[in-house]
């Protein structure tokens, strides 16, 4: 007689019919061979609870229950030598007897051999425990229940809801047990994180405790690592399993407490990103980013209430009673998930997803109050402005009308504001440089934060008088009030003043050119220069020139700075020059009267042609032999209503949209 073996995985049976048999315990052959033409086979539905086999049918066999604590061995035996008719069955060796039982098949016999040796085994623990107070004894007999788990063939949390139970009921009456027999307990239960897939609530609680307060927190980071690297890289929802996400939080915490390595932190974040460019495993960030808006949740709401936020719905999921009945210390929590999310900041790939996942703040009212968790979101926030995608740094403003952003958040005006305005006036100078559309962002900026900048200039804040002047000559400033105050709020200040003054005298230049008349077409020569156009521009009267045609120059980006005081210029040719992107954004600013303009064979490139956007007037465009792309010209035919003809031939968006419009 010998176990079948198999790879199969089996749920934990708890019932089911059996036909079941008692056999003598003969030992010769003959013996076995009579004994089997007197069996009887009955017919049961049994059941298996954690101490005893019974049959709802209560006759014969089981008359009365079978106790499993009276089981000498069990195993899977072949009868097939003296009942033909059955290849094998479930042995339960008693000291009077056996007991078989037959099921419908291989795979039903090999399920309820599995949970009978789990219970038996199970129940053998048990006793073994409740005989012994000696530590080390205890730890051993735990420890061996641990590595039958993990050996079973049963594929069920039962199983580590039974195992975990038997541990938890043993520490708890246990306070003698030393540090290095808990060490290796939790050893022995880490390969159950990685085995588990999800794992069980008692699995992740019994873990959670043990990272929170338990003697072992240093142990249990090292042993459960590769447990939480498997889940945070996995497709793990955690608005189903929010324990799971419970675990992941109490264990990232204990990792940032451990004073002996304060490069625990840094070391697991950049591991789940790996050494490369960017992250293979997609979902890691945004479970890091689900456990982290869960336990600033957990440490500052207290109202029990979310706000209405697409991001934490999205990553928390609908169900938020652990969040907020699970209070953690607000600087501990603040201080683990600032670095965590720091570091997170520093791989320019996660940046981009970072971003719009905190897009609106998607932070309880509570934690913008305290300053330490603002002042952590800081270089975060400057890592967003100075990114050279758009995308990332328009995360700074506001989503909609009425909607909270960081840029105000940060603001001088802002109760929330944590250091006077020094990191708004840094993330305001970082984002001007990077602007590729400069009189867009300041429109951004006069929309989002004027009151602040109006504060700045009255503090005297030199940078901020230049910006409100600036605000003023470009006239991004719409209320007619609000205008009147930001010109009151600079006048007010000395600098601001003189600007002011300056400006005036600008616009009455401009004024009186568009008066003195001149030509309204002009064609320079080829090959003609920078230096050539300067020359011609400032010897007489352009205020009337509306077309102007520089096909075939020498001309590049810095003609631009020329091309933007002629105040009627309406079509501009450009065709075959060296003109780049930087001279297009700045005609995009300041030339708002275009209908025309032809970049034919320019060197202009997306990022250039993305200012575009501001010319809502431009009715006819040429981009043929340029860099253009598929998208950006979909943005561009998006954003210019007014565009009726266009030329893309030679460009990589003929590839998707028609080259030409006749």
């Amino acid at each position: 007689m010998s176990t079948l073996e198999s790879n199969s995985k089996f749920s934990l049976v708890s019932s089911g019919e059996l036909q079941v048999s008692h056999v003598s315990p003969h030992k010769r052959v003959i013996g076995k061979v009579f004994g089997s033409i007197n069996r009887r086979w009955e017919k049961h539905t049994v059941v298996l609870t954690d101490t005893q086999l019974y049959s709802q049918e209560k006759y014969g066999i089981f008359s009365m229950p079978i106790f499993l604590d009276l089981i000498q061995h069990i195993d899977v035996v072949t009868v097939s030598t003296w009942e033909p008719a059955i290849n094998s069955a479930v042995q339960l060796r008693f000291t009077d007897g056996i007991v078989l039982l037959q099921a419908n098949g291989p795979y039903e016999r090999d399920q309820w051999f599995h949970s009978l040796l789990w219970k038996f085994s199970v129940l053998n623990h048990k006793k073994s425990l409740k005989m012994t107070s000696c530590p080390e004894i205890i730890a051993k007999e735990l420890k061996s229940l641990v590595k039958i788990a993990l050996k079973s063939q049963l594929h069920d949390p039962q199983v580590w809801t039974d195992c975990l139970v038997l541990i938890s009921n043993q520490l708890n009456h246990t306070n003698s047990l030393p540090p290095n027999a808990l060490e290796e307990i939790i050893e022995a239960l880490g390969p159950a994180l990685i085995q588990l897939n999800p794992p069980t609530p008692e699995l992740c609680d019994f873990f959670s405790r043990y990272c929170r307060d338990g003697p072992c927190a240093a142990t249990a980071v090292v042993v459960f690592a590769p447990g939480v690297h498997s889940i945070l890289k996995h497709n793990v929802d955690f608005g189903k399993y929010t324990y799971i996400r419970t675990f992941a939080r109490d264990f990232i915490i204990a990792l940032a407490s451990q004073d002996a390595c304060p490069e625990s932190l840094p070391c697991f974040v950049h591991t789940m990103h790996s050494p490369g460019a960017r992250c293979p495993h997609p979902r890691v960030l945004p479970n890091l980013m689900a456990v982290f808006l869960a336990a600033i949740w957990s440490a500052f709401d207290t109202k029990c209430s979310y706000r209405r936020n697409s991001s934490v719905n999205l990553l928390l999921g609908s169900n938020r009673t652990e969040i907020t009945n699970n209070k953690l210390p607000k600087e501990k929590v603040t201080n683990c998930f600032m670095k965590m999310i720091e570091l997170c900041a520093t791989h320019e790939d996660w940046v981009k997803e970072m971003a719009p996942l905190l897009h609106p703040i998607p932070f309880p009212e509570e934690a913008l109050k305290f300053p330490p968790f603002v002042m952590g979101m800081v270089n975060v926030l400057k890592r967003f402005a100075g990114d050279q995608r758009p995308e990332v740094r328009e995360c700074l403003f506001p989503m909609r009308e009425g909607k909270e952003s960081w840029i105000q958040l940060i603001a001088p005006d802002h109760n929330c504001c944590p250091d006077d305005g020094k990191t708004f006036c840094d993330i305001v100078r970082t984002l001007l440089e990077r602007a590729s559309v400069r009189r867009k962002l300041v429109r951004q900026l006069a929309h989002s934060c004027l009151d602040a900048f109006r504060l700045m200039v009255i503090r005297g804040d030199d940078f901020f008088v230049r910006m409100l002047s600036e605000m003023l000559e470009s006239d991004v400033i719409e209320d007619k009030d609000q205008k009147e105050q930001a010109l009151s709020t600079l006048c007010s200040n000395t600098d601001g003043a003189r600007l002011y003054r300056a400006m005036c005298d600008r616009q009455a230049a401009l004024c009186n050119l568009a008066q003195l008349g001149g030509p309204t077409k002009l064609t320079m020569p080829a090959h003609s220069t920078d230096t050539d156009v300067e020359k011609v521009l400032s010897s007489g009267p352009f205020g009337n020139l509306e077309k102007l045609s520089l096909a075939f120059t020498c001309v590049t980006s810095d003609c631009a700075r020329h091309l933007v005081k002629l105040p009627n210029l309406q079509h501009l040719n450009l065709w075959c020059t060296q003109f780049g992107d930087t001279g297009l954004c700045l005609l995009a600013e300041h030339c708002h009267r275009l209908k025309s303009l032809n970049l034919c064979e320019t060197l202009v490139t997306d990022e250039g042609l993305l200012a575009l956007t501001e010319l809502k007037t431009l009715t006819c465009l040429n981009l043929n032999s340029t860099k253009l792309s598929a998208q950006v010209f979909e943005e561009l035919v998006n954003k210019l209503p007014a565009l009726a003809s266009y030329d893309i031939r030679y460009t990589e968006a003929c590839a998707v949209h028609a080259p030409f419009t006749k």
